[in-house]
C-alpha cells in the first residue's frame, strides 16, 4: 500500500513488503531477528531474498521495540533453562525429526486436501465460511482446547502439565480446525497453529521418552521447543528462521 501511494520501483516494492513482514512477525511474537529472516527466506523454496535482509531487520528491532514498549519486553513462553548433556540422547531427537516430518506431510496433505474440498463446492462463498465454522464448532464443542492460539496450552506442556493423549488429540484436531478454519475463508494464519501442533509432538515424544529412558531424558521440555522449531521449519520451508524464531520467542538457546 505504501509503495503505491508513493510510487515506489518493484525493487523497492519488494524491499518495503520484506520490511512490514519483518515488523510484524516481530513485533507480535517479540522475535525482531527471527522476523527479519523468515521474511527472506519464506518466499523462496530453495533460497532466500538476501538483498532487502538489513532492510527487514532495521524495521523488525523497531517494530518490535515499540510494540514491547506498550505490552512488556516477557517473551511468548516462559522456558527454565535446560542443558544437553548427553550425546547418547541425539537419536532420539533423529528419531523426533522424522515423526515430525511423516506429521508435517499429513499436515500439508490435509490443509491442501480440504482446500481442494471447499473448490469442488458449487456454492455461494459466503456460505463456505458457515461449514467451516460448522465444523470448527462441532470440535471445539467436544474439545474445547482446538478454539484460539491454544498457546496456554503449549505453555502447559513445557510446564510438563499435560497428559500424552491430550497432547497427541490436541495435534491432530488442530490440523483439521486449522484446515477448515482457512481453507473455508474464515480468518487464521497457519503459524501459530504450526508452532501449537509441533510443540505438542514433541512433548508427547519427549515426555513418552522420558518414561521408557528416565536415565536418559531428563530434560523432556526440550523436545517441545524442538518439535515447535522443526515442524514449523518442515511444512514452511524456513529452517533458519523457525530455529531463530523458537530461541527468541522461549529467551532458551
Amino acid at each position: 500500500w505504501l509503495s503505491t501511494k508513493i510510487n515506489l520501483t518493484p525493487r523497492e516494492r519488494k524491499m518495503l513488503m520484506m520490511a512490514g513482514m519483518g515488523a510484524g512477525i516481530g513485533s507480535i511474537f517479540k522475535a525482531p531477528i527471527g522476523g527479519a529472516i523468515f521474511s527472506s527466506e519464506v518466499l523462496y523454496k530453495k533460497d532466500m531474498e538476501s538483498e532487502g535482509l538489513m532492510a527487514s531487520i532495521i524495521s523488525a528491532i523497531v517494530g518490535y521495540s515499540v510494540y514491547a514498549s506498550f505490552t512488556g519486553w516477557e517473551p511468548i513462553f516462559s522456558f527454565k533453562p535446560v542443558h544437553f548433556q548427553r550425546p547418547a540422547e541425539l537419536p532420539l531427537y533423529i528419531i523426533l525429526a522424522l515423526i515430525v516430518m511423516v506429521a508435517g506431510i499429513i499436515y500439508t496433505k490435509t490443509f491442501y486436501g480440504v482446500k481442494d474440498l471447499f473448490e469442488k463446492i458449487h456454492i455461494p462463498n459466503h456460505f463456505k465460511p458457515a461449514i467451516g465454522g460448522l465444523v470448527v464448532g462441532i470440535i471445539g464443542f467436544f474439545f474445547p482446547a482446538i478454539l484460539g492460539s491454544s498457546y496456554g496450552y503449549l505453555q502447559a506442556a513445557l510446564d510438563g502439565h499435560l497428559a500424552l493423549s491430550f497432547m497427541l488429540a490436541l495435534a491432530v484436531l488442530k490440523i483439521i480446525a486449522t484446515s477448515f478454519t482457512i481453507n473455508s475463508g474464515g480468518s487464521g494464519g497457519v503459524f501459530a497453529p504450526s508452532l501449537v501442533i509441533g510443540g505438542l509432538i514433541g512433548g508427547a515424544f519427549g515426555y513418552a521418552m522420558q518414561a521408557m529412558f528416565p536415565a536418559l531424558v531428563t530434560n523432556p521440555e526440550g523436545y517441545v521447543l524442538v518439535g515447535m522449531a522443526s515442524f514449523f521449519a518442515g511444512s514452511a520451508n524456513v529452517p533458519i528462521a523457525s530455529t531463530i524464531l523458537i530461541t527468541e520467542m522461549s529467551e532458551s538457546y
